[in-house]
């Protein structure tokens, strides 16, 4: 399958992403900064949102209304052990998808579910993400 976004939010620039990082004091992987020069987020076209995960979109970085700062900010206010966990998307029913920047699991993917207040892993690493939400 093909990924699809729809309503992406106003394309970065390097010098964005650069910021982003700063942000965060980290270096992100890859895949994800290359992703998101490419998408700055987006919901999944309907021809993409049948998928294992359940993935409803991604969040944008800087731009939109509920870009990642925003939705880092208002989840670690709540649960402080997501900190250096970044929520770059969320699923069908509003649960976060987050990168870890942690030095013990950098790069893993996990996902945080809202109503168990529990933290599932979900794979090592954003390729890996991008390659079962693609089947490829």
């Amino acid at each position: 399958m093909r990924l699809t976004l729809e309503e992406s939010e106003r394309a970065l620039s390097v010098q964005e992403l650069n910021e982003f990082q700063e942000r965060f004091n980290v270096e992100l992987p890859t895949a994800f900064r290359q992703f998101y020069l490419k998408h700055n987020g987006g919901d999944l076209s309907e021809s993409s949102s049948e998928n294992d995960f359940l993935l409803g979109g991604f969040t944008p970085i800087k731009y939109g209304q509920a870009p990642i700062e925003t939705v880092y900010r208002d989840l670690t206010d709540d649960v402080p052990s997501l900190k250096q966990m970044i929520p770059f998307a969320y699923d069908q029913g509003g649960d976060s998808f987050l990168l870890s920047v942690k030095e013990a699991d950098f790069g893993n993917i996990y996902l945080y579910l809202m109503d168990e207040e529990d933290l599932a892993f979900v794979c090592e690493s954003f390729e890996e993400f991008l390659a079962e939400l693609t089947g490829q």
